[in-house]
């Protein structure tokens, strides 16, 4: 049965895990740290999003492990291949299952468990949830996809603005890593728009330029699966700010209107219920 004491021993094992890729690669601590900053404060808001469902103990646990696990892949691609682009070189979350398997950390957990752990992993950075049976597979798949982007969403803001900042000040401060090593231009590509203008999320293929990424991490608003995501979403204020950081033109305005119109219809609703 899963505990709060086997969950307290996979954050020690989490620690453990990281600290070898800090002792062995100190010319990547700045990523792996915030890697695995990203990692702790996921559980943080997929607990929060367990406990505001009404789910049991034993699932809100359910639901930690998986925010702890979900990007376990990312060190050892970031340490091989020092990048977070899964197409310049392995699916991180392929990479996290394959890690937890080899390592045996989920050797006390049931069989049952253990699945909905691995696949919800695979299933939180692809594109959509694949077809899947097992309705649990699918309800903690959704779970760690809307913690997890609510944490990249809170990520990438505080770097966008440090960025402004440093740009400013003359002093630097890009990160290429967490930029997918996309060029920094006012070029947007034709079919990121297209898929925002149609309430889609864009496919990481369609990118082409940082801008291109920042509009794929706005299109995310539209793969949300809980009202409480959203609500936390349009109080954080974050797509606002990365709005802040893109060229003030007639499409980007159009694509904000779309957002704050979407946001407006969802909170309206959740005000009623």
């Amino acid at each position: 049965m899963l505990s709060k004491i086997l969950v307290d021993s996979y954050k020690v094992w989490f620690d453990n895990y990281i600290n070898q890729f800090r002792g062995r690669y100190p010319d990547l601590i700045e990523n792996i740290d915030i890697k695995a900053d990203h990692c702790k404060k996921v559980c943080s808001e997929i607990v929060a999003l367990a406990q505001n469902m009404n789910l049991s103990d034993e699932e809100v646990l359910l639901a930690e492990t998986i925010g702890l696990f979900h990007d376990i892949g990312r060190f050892r691609q970031y340490v091989k291949y020092q990048t977070f682009s899964d197409s310049k070189s392995q699916n991180h979350a392929e990479l996290g299952v394959e890690v937890l398997k080899e390592n045996n950390v989920l050797k006390d957990l049931s069989v049952e468990n253990q699945e909905i752990i691995f696949n919800s992993i695979l299933n939180h950075s692809t594109a959509k949830i694949p077809s899947e049976k097992n309705e649990r597979i699918i309800f903690f798949s959704k779970l760690i996809r809307d913690a997890d982007k609510l944490d990249i969403w809170r990520l990438i803001t505080e770097y966008y603005m440090v960025k402004e900042q440093k740009s400013v000040d003359s002093t630097g401060g890009e990160n290429k890593t967490l930029e997918l090593e996309l060029p920094d231009n006012d070029q947007i590509s034709e079919a990121v728009l297209e898929s925002l203008l149609n309430k889609q999320i864009v496919l990481k293929e369609s990118m082409k330029t940082l801008n291109d990424f920042k509009l794929l991490q706005i299109g995310w608003i539209f793969d949300l699966n809980f009202d409480y995501s959203i609500k936390r979403l349009y109080e954080k204020k974050y797509l606002n700010k990365i709005f802040e950081t893109l060229p003030n033109n007639n499409r980007i305005n159009k694509i904000r209107d779309i957002v704050n119109n979407y946001f407006q219809e969802h909170i309206k609703i959740l005000t009623y219920k």
